[in-house]
């Protein structure tokens, strides 16, 4: 049974049918996560680009739900005049959001992009294909792609550069991952099933790539494009840098245990 809260970024349920209720979902729902926390400048926006007629007319139903960390703004009202269901995160940081969301998913598939408006929701169409036809996740990459001037700067550029060649090398599966910290991600539902995440934080992308490979599951990249967000970020480059780096050596240490 689905927990009654949700964290940061966006998990969005836009249920067609009625009354809300993840235990009716079946092999043909996706689901779509946002984590949101103060994002009313962007949250309309996101969830107006959400592809749901294109998505539909393939024969899934989807499901928008957003989890919100205790926003002061106005994106919690924005959401449900937007048609999503709302729900109040309890605990604190991004990987608690996702984590919160996890526990109650049943579905088919289910895709999670950041509430910032820095990524296109559209990336799902090109998704979807691949996780029906035998890929278990799929990573939106930033850096195959193309970067907007000033979406990125440069120390978190170089940044992301050193994360993706310490994950590859203490993580070697025969494909180099390219983007670790994307927050644009497709999984199937039995990836969902097996990942145990303890990440509170901005490392959860870390901590779920690195199990992602430890179980074994087929992970593919897409290039993206990624958009400058209108406002400030809440990711710290230092600090925010050290723990998904720690967070790394942590999961390789639990390797050899």
């Amino acid at each position: 049974m689905l927990n009654s809260y949700f964290s940061a970024d966006i998990f969005i349920y836009y249920h067609n049918l009625g009354e809300y209720g993840m235990e009716h979902m079946h092999d043909k729902t996706i689901c779509i996560l946002l984590p949101a926390l103060n994002e009313a400048e962007t949250i309309g926006a996101v969830i107006d680009r959400i592809p749901l007629e294109q998505i539909k007319a393939q024969g899934y139903e989807v499901n928008v739900v957003v989890v919100d960390g205790n926003s002061t703004d106005a994106t919690g009202d924005i959401a449900i005049s937007k048609g999503a269901r709302l729900l109040k995160q309890k605990g604190k940081g991004k990987g608690d959001a996702v984590q919160t969301a996890f526990e109650g998913f049943e579905g088919r598939f289910l895709f999670m992009l950041d509430a910032d408006d820095t990524y296109d929701p559209e990336e799902i169409l090109t998704m979807i294909p691949l996780l029906e036809n035998g890929c278990d996740v799929v990573l939106g990459s930033r850096l195959n792609g193309s970067v907007q001037r000033g979406a990125m700067s440069t120390l978190n550029y170089v940044g992301n550069r050193a994360i993706n060649m310490t994950a590859n090398l203490l993580f070697p599966n025969g494909h180099k991952a390219s983007d670790v910290c994307t927050g644009l991600w497709g999984f199937k539902e039995e990836v969902i099933d097996n990942l145990d995440l303890d990440a509170d934080d901005f490392d959860i992308e870390a901590e779920m790539y690195t199990k992602c490979i430890k179980n074994g599951f087929k992970v593919v990249e897409i290039p993206i494009a990624y958009k400058c967000r209108p406002n400030e970020t809440k990711l710290n480059s230092f600090s925010d840098g050290a723990r998904i780096m720690f967070r790394l050596l942590k999961e390789r240490v639990r390797d050899n245990n």
